[in-house]
């Protein structure tokens, strides 16, 4: 799972989309406010309206808005309208990847961080990033996770 550059912007579109509370704002506005390249954005708005994510306006007074309500979507629905897979290995997510994952070591582990990874992402709404970020329960719980405490010898 990579948050690309892709992805950072969409984020960047939407929290402006949010910020002005059912307004039209330009692409053009956004992609100057923002320092994201115009093309770009207007080709990551053209794919947030494809997944119902935003609303758009030809004309003067047009441009674009939130069509969602950001406290039910989930971070994860974004990613998958992104076309981000939210997954740290393709051996996990891909079973045609791996022959040998019946007998792999490691791919339980993939498959635990990536349950971990869209349990934590269906957790947080975009609404929930955008008002609370890192003061979000859930976020807090994330950043003061630790394993490192655990007795390991106990555990065989």
């Amino acid at each position: 799972m990579d948050i690309n550059r892709r992805c950072d912007y969409a984020f960047r579109i939407l929290r402006v989309a949010h910020e002005r509370a059912g307004a039209f704002v330009s692409v053009a506005e956004i992609s100057e406010l923002e320092d994201i390249p115009y093309a770009f954005a207007r080709s990551i708005q053209h794919d947030l309206v494809q997944a119902g994510m935003l609303k758009t306006v030809r004309g003067a007074h047009g441009g674009l808005s939130l069509n969602c309500d950001p406290y039910e979507v989930t971070m994860y629905d974004l990613l998958q309208a992104l076309g981000e897979p939210v997954s740290v290995s393709t051996c996990s997510r891909d079973p045609e990847f791996c022959q040998k994952k019946e007998t792999c070591a490691f791919h339980a582990m993939w498959r635990g961080a990536d349950n971990l990874l869209e349990n934590y992402f269906k957790a947080i709404t975009l609404g929930d990033v955008l008002d609370k970020g890192e003061r979000h329960f859930v976020v807090q719980e994330a950043l003061a996770a630790t394993f490192a405490d655990r007795d390991l010898d106990a555990s065989a």
